[in-house]
């Protein structure tokens, strides 16, 4: 054998590479195409040649990028020129080629038909019209390494006040489009005054910005304060002439169009004046009263004189001091008429005073007669009330009369409550003490309380009926098996049926079995099974290894409690388990196999023999 057998592969193909450098780099003068770039002129020579080059290969994009790591990370954040449908799909020596001399400019474009739209950030307005070294210079560049690149337009954000100071020195959004459009900075066209928490009504329309925007120096700059002014009340911007006797809501009076027009309308709190305003006075025209009447102070203050006005200030007396001066006694203020309900009248004088709802009866509901005086019979509801309840409790000796109870402040509400109910024919407990009284005693357009029924059936409907067998439960009665705590919780003795349940049987809900979900959601019951055998329950995943007469009988290796196989015993099999097979795992000679599409495990391998499983 030689020695270029002996040799590695690898290790010839290295020293043929070897002696291919020495030889490229004594031929150097033939092989460069030209000087490089004066940026790139650092890497000249035949040492720096796979700084840029891939041997065997072309100029790599990615060796590009490694240097350019500003322009990397552009690309790779899929923002900026290098990533527009025009460029991304180009090569970096396509663009920016090499070896054309030291003074040869590598980034050349023609500046006024570049496409800027391209860069990500489309030039508008007044952003046309600039000279690109307008933006594009060190002092608008973040970066430290980028700023140091005089000629880079790399390193710009899109964002304004990369660009533009910020007059309004952070009180307000940094996002200047809001306001501004790319044209000119003034006036902000954009700006809608209306959509603030302050709009422009009236003569706030007409406005000059800086009468209420005022100008100012800060921080040795110019400044308009747009924002953290105070506007919820006028008086923040101008005076109150009234020195706030009618407090700080000057709209009550005075209207944006001008604060010489006056509102003639009930907005403005009388109350404030000392003299509240009722019935018809909320409603009439304030002129009507407050008429700059000659000996008068004038002005809505023609009664400031007076110590406090009375009806006769302004009202004829067409009684002619007969009753008094007090018109308020038998007349109110919704009217001159009589005042039907006589508030001034002391009912507790007779013997029915009023409470409740018949403080609010108009008198002659009750006082039918002629006159108020005439006797009214009292001493039963029904004297004036219709019963209800059509005469369910007139027998009843506790209950016979509404007050019993309802009060007078109305029948929609009863005082009988749940002690009471618990008196009654049909104590409340469990889920009944949760139902709405309606659900029971309103299943027609009346409620009704008598003869409604206390058994289960005349309320619920038996959802069994038909299906169960009636020796299970007796006739129509829920408690055999439900309570009415919760109806779902089912407590039945499954012992007193051909299948005792045991193990994690008696953990399934009962539905698990005796109710069957169809293909429409509606759910079957069924309590009558006659197979009780595993497999019409469960999955058989033995196939039909362990079948006699066409059956599987589970229990001869797995019990009700889990699926662990405790009750089978490998010495009752056809093979016997002894010496080192009894720690052998069971996997290592029961192997999974496909039956009918599924993959079971094979137990029954016939394997009986040691060559059948050990070689020779």
């Amino acid at each position: 054998m030689s020695l270029k057998d002996h040799i590695k592969p690898g290790i010839l193909k290295l020293i043929w590479l070897a002696g291919m450098v020495f030889h490229v780099f004594n031929a150097y003068g033939q092989i460069s195409p030209g000087k490089l770039s004066k940026a790139h002129s650092h890497l000249e020579g035949m040492s720096q040649c796979t700084q840029c080059h891939t041997l065997g290969d072309k100029v790599s994009d990615q060796k590009c990028l490694d240097c350019h790591t500003a322009l990397k990370k552009s690309v790779q954040s899929n923002k900026g020129y290098h990533v527009s449908y025009e460029v991304k799909p180009k090569n970096c020596i396509s663009c920016h080629s090499e070896h054309h001399g030291l003074k040869f400019e590598m980034i050349r474009f023609d500046q006024k038909s570049f496409n800027h739209r391209l860069t990500g950030y489309e030039l508008e307005g007044a952003h046309k019209s600039k000279d690109c070294r307008e933006c594009h210079k060190p002092e608008f560049i973040q970066n430290a390494e980028l700023k140091k690149n005089a000629k880079t337009f790399l390193g710009l954000d899109s964002k304004c006040l990369t660009c533009h100071a910020d007059y309004h020195q952070k009180t307000l959004s940094l996002d200047c489009a809001k306001c501004h459009n790319f044209d000119k900075f003034k006036p902000a066209v954009k700006f809608n005054h209306q959509k603030t928490d302050y709009p422009l009504l009236g003569a706030h329309q007409k406005l000059d910005c800086a009468s209420c925007h005022k100008k100012e120096i800060r921080n040795g700059k110019d400044f308009q304060k747009f924002s953290e002014l105070e506007f919820k009340s006028c008086v923040a911007c101008h005076k109150d002439e009234h020195k706030g006797r009618f407090g700080a809501n000057c709209k009550a009076c005075h209207t944006e169009e001008s604060f010489h027009k006056i509102k003639t309308s009930a907005s403005f709190n009388h109350t404030l004046t000392g003299f509240a305003l009722e019935g018809k006075h909320k409603v009439i025209d304030c002129r009507k009263c407050h008429d700059n009447r000659a000996g008068t102070i004038g002005h809505f203050r023609e009664f400031a004189s007076l110590r406090k006005p009375e009806c006769l200030d302004c009202h004829k007396d067409v009684h002619e001091g007969k009753f008094g001066s007090d018109c308020k006694k038998c007349h109110h203020q919704e009217s001159f008429h009589i005042n039907r309900k006589l508030d001034q009248f002391d009912h507790d004088l007779t013997k029915f005073p009023l409470a409740g709802k018949h403080q609010s009866v108009d008198c002659k509901k009750c006082h039918k007669a002629g006159s108020m005086t005439d006797p009214v019979a009292f001493d039963a509801c029904k004297r004036c009330h219709d019963d209800y309840h059509k005469g369910e409790f007139s027998s009843d000796a506790k209950y016979h009369d509404c007050g019993s109870c309802h009060s007078v402040n109305g029948f929609g509400e009863s005082s009988f409550g749940f002690e009471q109910h618990q008196e009654s024919a049909f104590p409340l407990s469990g889920a009944h003490l949760a139902v709405e009284c309606k659900s029971c005693h309103q299943k027609s357009e009346r409620w009704t309380f008598r003869q409604i029924g206390n058994q289960c059936k005349d309320c619920h409907k038996d959802p069994h009926a038909g299906i169960l067998d009636a020796k299970y439960y007796l006739p129509n009665q829920c408690a055999s098996c439900h309570n009415d705590e919760n109806w779902s919780k089912v407590n039945f003795d499954h012992g007193k049926t051909t299948f005792v349940l045991e193990g994690k049987h008696e953990l399934t809900s009962c539905r698990k079995c005796h109710f069957i979900q169809e293909k429409d959601g509606a759910v079957t019951q069924k309590f009558k099974i006659k197979d009780k055998e595993c497999f019409h329950c469960h999955n058989n995943p033995h196939g039909q290894q362990f079948e006699q007469g066409g059956i599987t009988d589970c229990s001869r290796c797995h019990g009700f409690i889990g699926w662990d196989g405790k009750n089978f015993n490998h010495d009752n099999a056809r093979f016997k388990l002894d010496g080192q097979h009894k720690v052998v795992s069971c996997n290592r000679c029961h192997e999974p196999m496909i039956v009918d599409g599924r993959k079971v495990i094979n137990y029954r391998n016939d394997k009986l023999e040691c060559k059948d499983c050990h070689l020779k």
